[in-house]
């Protein structure tokens, strides 16, 4: 029997390439729409707070729909590519009305509009983000090279996510701040994710796959399967976990920078930049790692490392304490980029373990559960800004010590508690 065919080098590059535009689209709203909507167009804490779990709420339903719907998809293009085309562009253009939001006069109606908008900008990046992710587990036989795959992937989501979380707020400080630097940002990162989507559409047109049936389940009994697998669940409740972390620390920094830091909205790109450089410098670490230890324990470690560079924030508690506030940024960075490359691919593990006619119902699982525990960032911080009397709108000076405690809470004391108890969920005895 011949040997099926692996993807190229060029094949897994341009595949990667749209992580860079997935990562930039799911990194900015998580760092930025929650200040956006406090500290620019002044809406309440605890309404901005809601108005970002909303749409991601909804969209958690979505996403195991959209993956049932790829996996019988049948066309020219393959049972996932024509939704990389539709979603890349319907994925921009919605990030771009978000940022945009008119002035409409009172708090409700903006909060609605943020609503509306990010609900549907979250459909589009469902539909490509779903089939997306299914690819990789559709792409070899052999697990080291979807854990190559995997690398090259992640290696340009670490890319998107840096430029999602430092970029951006550069580039909002560069064209004057308030709505006219958020919207300029906005039409930049917007074409940025546009073209770069598009790459992955057009470079996997020659992709292998080597899982050739089509999933015929009724969508009730395949998200069923999904739910009885062990091995999934484990993982995607692990995962869950650290990402309510994650997006506490993200939402919770551009505060933590401005008001307790007492520094520039451009300086929120320097914390980001050390996150995401310690992310990318360690990934290969990573990965020899969990050749050595297995990936699950290797996972474990990275979560470790995690908990304590987040942790460590805690005691940045002035503007004279911005150095050190760096150091445990990277700290948290190193273990950061394990903490996203491992369960990515113990995920295509486990896809494939099933078979991998379902990936798409797999995958759009996954992905509501990523999307589940970003939401729940925002929503923590915004409700711990409310309940320690944060001012909306308000310059650095008008801050309470308590406003200001509860940033510090927000970045340091929560993401460490939530990172931290993922840990006995992943469950490291004996894993391999």
């Amino acid at each position: 029997m011949d040997k099926p065919a692996e993807p190229s080098t060029g094949t897994m590059l341009l595949f990667g390439v749209g992580s860079l535009g997935t990562g930039i689209y799911l990194t900015v709203p998580s760092v930025l729409l929650l200040y956006y909507l406090t500290d620019v167009l002044g809406i309440s804490a605890a309404l901005a707070g809601l108005a970002v779990f909303l749409p991601r709420a909804y969209d958690i339903v979505l996403d195991p729909i959209m993956g049932w719907i790829s996996d019988r998809t049948r066309s020219r293009w393959g049972r996932r590519r024509p939704y990389l085309l539709a979603g890349a562009l319907g994925t921009a253009i919605t990030f771009v009305f978000l940022f945009n939001s008119p002035d409409l006069g009172h708090d409700r109606a903006t909060f609605w509009y943020i609503v509306i908008v990010y609900a549907l900008s979250a459909t589009a990046y469902t539909v490509f983000a779903v089939p997306y992710l299914s690819m990789p587990a559709e792409m070899s036989l052999d697990p080291h090279v979807r854990t190559t795959v995997m690398s090259y992937r992640m290696g340009f989501a670490m890319s998107g996510i840096l430029i999602g979380a430092a970029i951006a707020p550069w580039l909002v400080d560069e064209f004057g701040g308030g709505r006219e630097g958020f919207s300029a940002m906005s039409w930049i990162i917007g074409l940025g994710c546009a073209v770069t989507m598009l790459i992955a559409f057009v470079g996997t047109r020659h992709a292998p796959v080597v899982v050739t049936a089509s999933a015929n389940e009724p969508v009730l009994d395949a998200f069923t399967s999904v739910a009885r697998n062990r091995s999934f669940v484990r993982l995607g409740a692990a995962y869950a976990i650290q990402l309510s972390g994650f997006g506490c620390f993200n939402a919770a920094a551009p505060y933590f920078v401005v008001h307790v830091m007492q520094r520039t909205e451009a300086d929120i790109a320097i914390l980001f930049a050390c996150v995401l450089g310690g992310s990318i410098v360690s990934m290969p670490a990573w990965s020899v790692l969990s050749r050595h230890l297995g990936k699950i324990p290797a996972y474990g470690v990275a979560v470790i490392t995690v908990a304590v560079g987040t942790g460590g924030l805690w005691l940045a508690a002035a503007p004279t304490a911005w150095s050190l506030a760096i150091v445990m940024a990277t700290i948290m960075g190193l273990g950061f980029g394990g903490a996203q490359l491992l369960p990515f691919s113990i995920l295509s593990d486990v896809i494939h373990d099933t078979g991998g006619a379902a990936a798409g119902a797999y995958t759009g699982a996954w992905t509501a559960i990523e999307k589940a525990g970003l939401a729940v960032g925002p929503l923590i911080v915004g409700a711990m800004l409310y309940l320690s009397n944060f001012v909306e709108g308000a310059g650095v000076a008008t801050q309470s010590a308590e406003a200001l405690d509860g940033v510090r809470i927000s970045i340091a004391l929560v993401p460490a508690v939530l990172v931290a108890a993922s840990l006995p969920v992943l469950g490291l005895r004996g894993a391999r």
